[in-house]
């Protein structure tokens, strides 16, 4: 489903953020970016959308990275902010998760349609006529995450879908990604949750990719995570 080949990135000339990334990740599979704070987690999953361009090759499904492109990749890749607010400004939740079907024109029907599915699929049903400001960070990240799934996106890449939730908070969005059928790619620093949702995981440190393997090969290898900046 995702292919990157011989792929770089860099903020400015003296700063490169990506060296040299290979990565495959099959369809339906649930992939784990892992590794210490600016290790390129972020950078790398806004490259799959166009919201950054580096050097090389990247391809979702069948279409290459190219501005002819962007707009049928951005269709098929749903990014989730680490910040919920990054993606919620409206005044209802409902218009909210609404915002990229009316900016497609869809007809209010099935915008109606949609809308509650997803709000449904993420365990909100109900809230749709909340200010997002009456939301806790668990539900502000669960909107998010609707209106992200009522574009029907084929890959979701989530940065950090756990960080800042309580206990059950984070039990709950943990059900939640192991009961959706996405392809996923997951940059996220809790390797319980990695255990949990994830099949395999991908090492990154200081913009490179260091180790790819099965969750069970790499949350074993406790000189590898500690070496990494990961609490094994």
């Amino acid at each position: 489903m995702i292919e990157i080949r011989n792929f770089s990135f860099a903020y400015a000339p003296e700063k490169l953020a990506l060296f040299d990334i290979n990565l495959q990740v099959a369809r339906g599979q649930k992939l784990a970016l892992v590794g210490p704070n600016g290790a390129g987690k972020t950078t790398l999953l806004l490259q799959l959308n166009g919201i950054l361009r580096g050097q090389g090759s990247l391809r979702v499904g069948e279409l290459d990275l190219k501005d002819d492109n962007l707009p049928a990749i951005r269709a098929q890749v749903g990014l989730l902010f680490q910040s919920p607010d990054d993606q919620l400004f409206s005044n209802s939740v409902f218009d909210d998760v609404a915002y990229g079907l009316r900016y497609q024109g869809l007809a209010e029907e099935q915008i109606v349609g949609r809308v509650t599915r997803a709000l449904e699929q993420v365990g909100m049903h109900g809230l749709g006529q909340c200010s997002p400001l009456q939301l806790s960070l668990g539900e502000k990240k669960r909107a998010a995450l609707a209106s992200v799934l009522c574009m029907q996106p084929e890959v979701l890449a989530l940065d950090e879908p756990s960080s800042g939730l309580d206990p059950r908070g984070r039990r709950g969005i943990i059900r939640l990604l192991q009961q959706l059928p996405q392809t996923m790619l997951i940059a996220t620093h809790d390797l319980d949750l990695v255990g949990e949702v994830c099949s395999q995981v991908a090492v990154m440190d200081a913009g490179r990719l260091v180790r790819v393997g099965s969750s069970e090969t790499i949350l074993s290898d406790h000189a590898l995570l500690t070496e990494h900046g990961l609490r094994a």
